[in-house]
């Protein structure tokens, strides 16, 4: 259903950097959406982490 809003993979997993960040500013993914994501509870959990703390600091120089 994201096909053709975001760049995803040949298997339809959606293509984020290190930081979680998809090619579209302020757009975030994680966990078992995510391209080369292991897809265990705790990874999610620790790429949520990293995705909540880019988009707060996305909002704040956003704000500048």
């Amino acid at each position: 259903f994201l096909r053709g809003t975001l760049n995803l993979d040949p298997q339809g997993y959606i293509v984020t950097n290190e930081k979680m960040e998809t090619e579209i500013p302020g757009i975030y993914a994680v966990g078992d959406v995510r391209q080369g994501s292991l897809r265990q509870a705790i990874i999610a959990a620790g790429e949520g982490a990293t995705a909540a703390l880019m988009a707060e600091k996305y909002l704040a120089e956003r704000q500048r």
